[in-house]
């Protein structure tokens, strides 16, 4: 997969392809749907398939102060486009120039890729505060001739998928639920930096992850059945994320991770926690024995839990 991250940089000579347009920011099951349509289109036409999206969130330009928490990195971000089998990627800035293009310049912009068609969701909009809509994009494509795909919203329970939703859901602690949503287990990646060391003095030792993205969403604190994903080998384990009030540890979040059966030193190395399923919230313990005795309780569950998952 090629990818472009400057716009007025040198473009790729590309030939006829088709865009999929989107912000694209948890590249969920919805944002998915319209890559996976994009690429039916190209495969059957032998088009390139360009997904044009964002680097930072538009939000970040246009109201600073109401920009969410992302719920992807760059990198992963990158890779899942390539899994979708993206041929090129357009992850560009989101600036005050582009904030200010009218719906039709947005698209004559568009242009330099020679696009066959465009593939967006139902609620997309562009252009100059929003002005631009799947009516107005249908209205360009049949005046300028080229195709324009609107793929409907998908629904999980009778909730419409969507990022601000899927948001809520893992502050609020319900994991399961914004896993099904975005059609994968939320992922947090991060350096093993050492810690207060108590862990492995209650008989569970853990690794404390340095997050690498400062600006992604930490979820509900409590315990969390997950999985480790260390040189593209898959542990299972426990997760926690507070602030250890049984210790006084009131400072900041974070995250550690009990890896089942594990015993190598791995300071300094980056693995990916994937959450799994919310345990249970955090609590202050009246000593570390009684602590002791609930991580216990919360691993034999979480162990349950797992083998039910491979039956």
């Amino acid at each position: 997969m090629e990818i472009i991250n400057d716009f007025c940089g040198p473009q790729i000579e590309l030939g006829p392809s088709v865009i999929a347009l989107g912000t694209f920011d948890g590249l969920h099951l919805g944002h998915c749907d319209v890559i996976k349509a994009a690429r039916a289109y190209a495969d059957k036409h032998n088009y390139k398939l360009l997904a044009f999206t964002f680097s930072n969130h538009p939000l970040s330009e246009i109201k600073p102060e109401a920009v969410p928490a992302k719920l992807i990195s760059n990198k992963e971000k990158e890779n899942l486009f390539a899994k979708l089998g993206v041929d090129i990627l357009v992850n560009i800035p989101f600036t005050h120039y582009f904030s200010q293009l009218s719906p039709d310049e947005f698209l004559e912009k568009l242009k330099i890729f020679s696009f066959k068609c465009l593939v967006v969701g139902e609620n997309y909009s562009y252009g100059f505060l929003g002005k631009g809509d799947t009516k107005t994009l249908m209205q360009s494509g049949q005046e300028d001739k080229f195709d324009v795909i609107v793929r409907k919203l998908i629904q999980i329970k009778g909730t419409v998928v969507s990022s601000s939703k899927i948001r809520e859901l893992i502050k609020n602690g319900e994991i399961a639920l914004a896993n099904e949503m975005l059609g994968r287990a939320y992922t947090i990646s991060g350096t093993v930096v050492s810690g207060a060391n108590r862990g492995g003095c209650l008989g569970f030792p853990t690794a404390n992850i340095e997050f690498s993205d400062a600006d992604l969403i930490v979820p509900a604190k409590g315990v969390y059945a997950a999985k480790v994903l260390m040189s593209d080998i898959e542990h299972l384990g426990m997760a926690n994320i507070g602030y250890n009030p049984t210790f006084g540890d009131i400072d900041k979040k974070r995250l550690e991770i009990n890896i089942f059966d594990f015993i190598d030193d791995i300071y300094g190395k980056e693995i990916t926690v994937r959450l799994m399923h919310y345990i249970r919230g955090e609590r202050k313990f009246n000593s570390p024995a009684e602590l002791c005795e609930q991580i216990q309780k919360d691993k034999d569950i979480i162990s349950a839990y797992f083998s039910e998952k491979e039956k």
